[in-house]
């Protein structure tokens, strides 16, 4: 949205996200992951709504996910409203997909100086086997 306020109306958002209010409204229904806030009968959706239809119409239109799919991939994706989990993502129109905004970064606990000549079988081991007893707790 060009215009950055805090919350929108679902006239707002279905011009934003080119679909009709009532798929909006429907989808309200079958993703909890969408929930704007209510006041006064009135919707309003924060930029984290907008992200998660977004990514809703993707996984739809896009990449052919049927509803059931959708839900089960936001799901297991750890995936809710409130986490922001897509906020880093926008729409790449010349691509037609979701696509990150900035890199990110992967933060390991285990920081290896791998020198191929001076590492050896059993500090490997020993690592992999930390990382084994770490997974498991």
């Amino acid at each position: 949205m060009v215009d950055e306020k805090i919350f929108y109306s679902i006239a707002e958002v279905a011009e934003t996200v080119d679909l009709p209010k009532y798929v909006i409204r429907f989808w309200e229904t079958e993703f909890a992951e969408i929930s704007p806030d209510r006041r006064a009968g009135r919707r309003y959706y924060r930029q984290a709504d907008i992200d998660i239809i977004l990514k809703v119409k993707d996984l739809l239109y896009k990449q052919g996910f049927t509803i059931k799919g959708a839900k089960k991939f936001l799901h297991d994706s750890k995936t809710s409203l409130k986490s922001k989990v897509y906020s880093d993502f926008k729409i790449d129109e010349e691509k037609g997909a979701l696509q990150p905004v900035q890199e990110r970064k992967i933060l390991t606990k285990f920081n290896f100086d791998i020198d191929d000549d001076k590492m050896d079988l059993d500090k490997i081991i020993s690592k992999l086997n930390d990382i084994d007893t770490i997974l498991k707790e």
